[in-house]
């Protein structure tokens, strides 16, 4: 395989879950060109790294956008693809794109959904069969992404305190089921204070009305509102003790960031779970606000316990 396009939109917690298996198809395939389709704000993320040569922006608008749609289909037929992972795995690519792929491209490819190990083998006339891969199988788990290459500008990080808990407690609007009583963060705040032990709260304008109402509780909070970007993420965690936070793609961040992070769960979300090597997972039963700030606390404070021995 030569040239090879990856799809992969978002979300941005799925985008960082599947980053190790990406870089997995780079160590495969060590001498082709990878192209990657995905959300434009994802984008700077993806050139570090270090593995795509070109970006296919599908910003997961309207169908109905033909121009849209003309432009995305034409760049994928420009990039001559010997091979086309699907690692977005949604009607939008698994049926609408690879339909309309299969009757423009002029020659043979595959279409592959690496999790399945299955291949569609399209030939010249339109014709394809299913089948898997008859070499190493492109089955590839979820493995533990290392993060060390992701870096940001960090503009802010000299207002940050010397020890601190990281706390997201922000999550997609349109998903507020996710997020953890904000009552509960400001305890955990209350209770890292006691210890002398600061929080620093991030978050982005959606999430401002939290942020503040933590930063309130304790004259040890630090608010971080507005003054971090994606890429600063990692290098955020690293300098902190944990991250304690929502289902929400920071809290995944946080995961393969190398330091311990305690992610809270509804059990509608439950399959979404962070993967990293410290990864503490709490998933409530039911509603989210079953878990308590004991049941928080009782995964934090054996952490904190360790960085001051």
């Amino acid at each position: 395989m030569n040239k090879i396009l990856v799809i992969k939109l978002g979300a941005l917690g799925d985008f960082f879950i599947s980053i190790g298996a990406m870089l997995k198809l780079r160590e495969r395939f060590p001498e082709a060109e990878f192209t990657l389709m995905t959300h434009k704000s994802l984008v700077p993320l993806a050139k570090q790294m270090g593995m795509f040569s070109n970006f296919i922006i599908d910003n997961r608008g309207s169908y109905f956008n033909l121009a849209e749609m003309r432009r995305i289909f034409s760049e994928v037929l420009a990039g001559d693809f010997d091979a086309i992972f699907d690692f977005q795995k949604t009607a939008r690519t698994d049926k609408k794109y690879f339909s309309v792929i299969r009757w423009l491209m002029p020659h043979s490819f595959q279409w592959i959904k690496p999790y399945k190990n299955l291949v569609r083998r399209v030939q010249k006339n339109r014709s394809w069969s299913w089948g898997s891969s008859t070499e190493e199988p492109y089955e590839v788990e979820h493995p533990v992404t290392d993060l060390s290459f992701m870096h940001g500008e960090n503009k802010h990080f000299d207002e940050l305190p010397e020890r601190f808990v990281l706390m997201i407690p922000g999550c997609s609007p349109t998903h507020p089921y996710k997020r953890w009583p904000v009552e509960n963060f400001k305890a955990i705040a209350q209770r890292l204070a006691e210890r002398q032990i600061h929080s620093v709260v991030m978050g982005t304008a959606a999430e401002s009305a939290e942020v503040e109402a933590i930063v309130s509780a304790t004259p040890m909070a630090v608010s971080m509102l507005n003054k971090t970007s994606l890429l600063d993420i990692p290098d955020l965690v690293r300098r902190s003790l944990a991250a304690v936070g929502n289902d929400t793609g920071p809290s995944h961040i946080a995961a393969f960031s190398g330091r311990p992070n305690i992610a809270i769960f509804d059990q509608r979300t439950a399959a979404s779970i962070t993967r990293g090597a410290q990864s503490i997972n709490l998933v409530s039963p039911s509603t989210i606000d079953l878990i308590t700030v004991d049941m928080v606390w009782d995964k934090l404070l054996p952490i904190i316990e360790k960085c001051e021995q």
